[in-house]
């Protein structure tokens, strides 16, 4: 293990947590019933806690152990399902200390899909400042993760830079997504401006065979995007042109966001997925602590 290093010559940014509480009650999109999760400020120190339960869940890369179709956290017997919405709001908005308490599922609320919901409540609620500061970590070294699927390699690069970025290229044999690309800085009102709206998406070719799989028993067009074979069958359509690599920013920011330190790095990403990401947090975790 390498020693931590903070950012020669400068401190991290204080700690927060938001002012007052916040509740959100939707469907959880893989198991389909009505859950509830209560956001309440917390002390310096606490980072982000999911209670449930079966206990507690701490957002940390340590606990990531599976990123099929959502982000699942787990440790010891209790478990959070499709946390990543809630989790890059809450990085967006510069909130690094919350206990978030989960009623009626293990599973986060999908409400549209996006972090947009999560994110304007956020806005609303404020945050407060502690004083004591977050670790701060710049890169020393670049890092990658590679996976082969389908015969393309996909991959996720870490590499130094002044501020958290990400730049991030996806493409889909679709007519309404065909290739895309999007670079994304870390800085004040950028992720509710340019990310928290985009939805997850799915395929309705793949519907009834996740469905068998016992997935998706809470998706509908009120919360996902949906690509049939001639094109968008939301109504209203996308809400931007390029939502699918937009949401996959989301995506990653959520796994950054388990990382126990503030990130000053740049993330390049072709097809990468919530698997590769899990991948890549777990190997600079590692690293550094």
């Amino acid at each position: 293990m390498k020693s931590f290093q903070n950012t020669p010559g400068k401190t991290g940014t204080p700690q927060t947590t938001l002012k007052k509480e916040l509740e959100f009650t939707g469907i959880g999109l893989h198991t389909g019933l009505k859950t509830t999760v209560e956001l309440r400020p917390a002390k310096a120190g606490t980072g982000i806690l999911f209670l449930t339960e079966k206990g507690p869940v701490r957002a940390t890369y340590k606990n990531a152990v599976d990123g099929t179709y959502a982000l699942t956290l787990a440790d010891r017997g209790a478990k959070v399902q499709t946390c990543e919405h809630l989790l890059a709001a809450l990085y967006g908005a510069g909130v690094n200390n919350a206990v978030c308490e989960l009623f009626g599922s293990s599973e986060i609320p999908l409400l549209d899909g996006s972090s947009l919901l999560f994110s304007r409540a956020l806005a609303k609620a404020g945050v407060t400042e502690y004083k004591e500061k977050r670790r701060q970590l710049i890169f020393n070294e670049d890092f990658l993760v590679t996976e082969l699927v389908s015969g393309t390699t996909r991959f996720l690069k870490a590499e130094p830079a002044d501020t958290l970025k990400i730049k991030y290229y996806v493409s889909y044999d679709h007519p309404a997504i065909g290739a895309l690309y999007r670079e994304y800085t870390q800085k004040p009102g950028a992720f509710i401006k340019e990310i928290s709206a985009a939805r997850t998406f799915g395929w309705a070719e793949q519907i009834k065979a996740q469905k068998k799989l016992g997935l998706i028993k809470g998706g509908s067009l009120k919360n996902a995007l949906l690509f049939g074979k001639k094109g968008v069958e939301n109504k209203g359509g996308l809400r931007f042109k390029d939502e699918v690599v937009r949401h996959k920013i989301l995506d990653l920011i959520a796994a950054v966001a388990l990382l126990p330190f503030e990130v000053k790095g740049c993330f390049t990403a072709f097809k990468s997925g919530h698997n590769i990401d899990i991948k890549m947090i777990k190997k600079i975790g590692g690293y550094y602590e």
